[in-house]
């Protein structure tokens, strides 16, 4: 499954965001966040999940933000792949998901009606009046 999103800082400027979730509906670990920043560096956080028990685990939009918030404070990974740590502050600006183009579903299927064959007694009339 991938999710891309974006975002905008003063500083850093726009920046496109790709989260990597395996499994069905991306719930499976790992997970790898790709952050492009506006001059084509890209950084990458990956997650493991290290928590034991009935806990909750971390959303993918709160991984995402997580991620972004240690990019901001310089801990991107350059070259290599860094551990999201939970414990940062998750990033609070606005967040934009951006959804790939899918072309409109096809228009729904009619079927054609049925051609009533005309009944005898108005066959019959026609024929009388002509």
């Amino acid at each position: 499954m991938l999710m891309n999103f974006s975002f905008s800082t003063p500083h850093k400027g726009a920046c496109l965001v790709k989260l990597w979730a395996s499994g069905r509906y991306g719930f499976s670990l790992p997970k790898k966040v790709e952050i492009t920043g506006p001059d084509g560096a890209t950084a990458t956080f990956v997650h493991h999940s290290r928590k034991v028990g009935p806990g909750s685990e971390l959303t993918n939009r709160t991984l995402v933000r997580i991620a972004i918030a240690q990019y901001l404070a310089g801990g991107g990974g350059l070259g290599g792949e860094v551990e999201i740590d939970d414990a940062v502050a998750p990033f609070s600006g606005t967040l934009t998901q951006i959804r790939p183009f899918a072309p409109p579903p096809p228009p729904p299927r009619v079927r054609p009606s049925r051609i009533m064959p005309r009944s005898g007694a108005r066959a019959g009339c026609a024929e009388e009046a002509a």
